[in-house]
């Protein structure tokens, strides 16, 4: 299975989300294999930064470079049928190298914010994924999300994208313990931050795959 973590701009907690996804799986005994796709290479770079920690991988993270071929066809193939969970890190963009994947990825996820810079990025991400025909169910799921905050433009956003794939009825919320996130471990605080949207995130993909 292919699961693709997906946005058009940063700053929406993406990396964030895709390394506390794998950790939360990987914890879970399942076997997953990480691609780091985006170009600031932020997960990978991650991975090998807590190379320092004293705490045993929970998974491999590969990266990929402006000169190293895309990944092919059959190969693609292999990882949908597989019974692993082939994660991918990847910016939104419409680079020949990353078109297949967007393509034939199972689900992708996009985080998003309900900041009128992130709402017009998730929209353009959709178009974008519109434009190649991507046959990937979109997944989306509120990051960053503040509670007390009155969002004005939350109902509209949530009508327009909801035309396209799942919102996840459970937010990510900003909590602080989700800046320090490492691709080790979960602290317990790290895990019950993400444990409702992941929990719900994994029971959709299971009832759809």
């Amino acid at each position: 299975m292919i699961i693709t973590f997906g946005t058009q701009k940063g700053g929406a907690g993406k990396t964030t989300l895709a390394i506390a996804f794998a950790n939360y799986l990987a914890l879970q005994d399942k076997k997953i294999n990480v691609f780091d796709f985006d170009f600031q290479k932020s997960f990978y770079h991650k991975w090998e930064e807590d190379e320092a920690l004293d705490i045993p991988k929970l998974y491999e993270v590969k990266s990929i470079g402006e000169n190293d071929k895309p990944i092919d066809f059959e190969a693609i193939m292999d990882m949908k049928e597989s019974e692993e969970i082939y994660l991918f890190d990847l910016a939104g963009t419409l680079d020949d190298k990353y078109t297949s994947l967007l393509i034939m990825s199972d689900y992708i996820v996009i985080p998003f914010e309900y900041s009128d810079v992130s709402a017009k990025s998730t929209l353009v991400f959709i178009e974008l994924l519109s434009v190649i025909e991507s046959e990937a169910q979109m997944i989306f799921i509120r990051s960053k999300y503040d509670k007390g905050y009155n969002y004005l433009n939350q109902e509209g956003m949530d009508e327009e994208i909801s035309k396209y794939g799942k919102i996840l009825e459970n937010p990510v919320y900003k909590r602080n313990c989700l800046q320090n996130i490492n691709t080790r471990k979960l602290t317990y605080e790290q895990r019950h931050s993400v444990k409702p949207s992941f929990d719900e995130l994994i029971n959709y993909i299971n009832a759809t795959i």
